[in-house]
């Protein structure tokens, strides 16, 4: 559960010009990044104490110190356990973040040099008629439009990616590689989509779990009575049941992972790679590469055989990841590949939207009273 004491997002504000000088991590910390990123529930103070064998105030030291470096943790949404699978557009123009249609959106960013990249969560069961209607003013304008059904978010491998003494995440190409072809291939997953039943109080903790894992249950009951708008209020302890028997004992949070945004140079570039190839080598590939902090998400589509993969490179890393793709290529891991280069000034991510998801799709225009957007710090 929770942890009734709340980490706050200490760097919010501070000019990323600055990020050089608090991103150094040392053995310790990664060895606690690393437990922390273990469990795939939101662990407890006292949980991470006895697991490292240590006081339950050095584990608040712990984190004080990342936070005072910048750094904080991510809720891990279990994306296909509320039936949701992702789409991808592709506009031929740029169209500008005031003119998207925003319930549902996920992520936002023009693409390089020209067109607008948007990824959308849908709803499994009725994804198309939620796409008409997201398409539905500017459907000429489409360049390519791709579904998604399986998303993988990635917990990210400091103690193999991250150099020390200088301060940086390594690209590791040839060890990406080797890991990637030790793995035996794995049979491709079942079409359906696990389903639990959720309400607009379920998705709200949710997505304020994955803005801020460590906030309390207290604070999210505060912040859920002013946002919602419900008829009635909720109190703590029904949001605490929520929170056992609905999302955690489901399985619907599936731990926390570092938010990344501050390791990233200042020469960082995000970009999609986008990968064809047999459904049994495209799935290990993406669990491979998910976990090197160059790519924090992937997702890919058995039937189509192809996967997307969320990059954050820095420039002189283009070139190294091109060769790593086309040695994918030489050995037959994959069929093809191609890169769409996304604007960073632009680049938007959205935590879960809440009402949306229990909205009709030929309501969605009406939405009028959808929680404001709120942007992840991070990746």
């Amino acid at each position: 559960m929770p942890n009734e004491g709340t980490f706050e997002d200490v760097f919010q504000g501070m000019d990323r010009k600055h990020q050089v000088l608090e991103r150094l991590l040392n053995p310790s910390l990664i060895d606690f990044i690393a437990q922390i990123q273990s469990y795939d529930y939101i662990p407890e103070v006292t949980k991470v104490a006895l697991d490292m064998n240590m006081h339950a105030s050095t584990v608040w030291k712990f984190m004080n110190t990342l936070f005072k470096r910048g750094l904080n943790f991510l809720g891990v949404p279990n994306l296909s356990g509320i039936g949701l699978i992702e789409a991808s557009i592709t506009f031929r123009k740029h169209v500008p973040y005031k003119d998207v249609f925003k319930p549902l959106l996920r992520e936002y960013a023009p693409i390089l040099p020209k067109g607008t990249h948007l990824k959308y969560l849908l709803p499994y069961s009725k994804a198309q008629e939620y796409l008409d209607v997201i398409l539905r003013k500017k459907e000429a304008e489409v360049e390519s439009i791709n579904i998604y059904p399986y998303i993988m978010i990635g917990k990210p491998n400091l103690k193999r990616h991250y150099n020390i003494s200088e301060g940086r995440i390594l690209g590791n190409w040839k060890d990406l590689l080797k890991i990637i072809e030790s793995l035996p291939k794995e049979s491709a997953p079942r079409e359906s989509i696990i389903k639990s039943k959720v309400d607009e109080i379920d998705l709200y903790i949710l997505r304020r779990l994955e803005i801020s894992p460590f906030e309390s249950l207290r604070k999210i009951t505060d912040l859920l009575n002013k946002e919602l708008k419900l008829t009635s209020s909720v109190n703590y302890i029904r949001v605490l049941r929520h929170y056992r028997n609905r999302i955690e004992s489901k399985g619907l949070i599936n731990g926390v992972k570092l938010n990344l945004v501050r390791l990233y140079s200042l020469n960082t570039l995000p970009l999609n790679i986008i990968l064809r190839g047999l459904t049994t080598e495209l799935i290990r590939l993406v669990k491979i590469l998910v976990t090197h902090p160059f790519f924090p998400e992937g997702v890919f589509n058995p039937t189509e055989g192809e996967a997307l993969i969320t990059g954050f490179l820095p420039i002189n890393e283009v070139l190294n990841l091109s060769k790593f793709l086309d040695e994918l290529v030489e050995k037959s891991l994959i069929k093809k590949w191609s890169i769409v280069f996304l604007d960073y000034s632009a680049y938007k991510k959205l935590a879960l939207p809440v009402k949306a998801f229990l909205t009709p799709p030929h309501e969605l225009d009406k939405l009028s009273e959808e929680i404001p957007s709120q942007f992840i710090k991070g990746f």
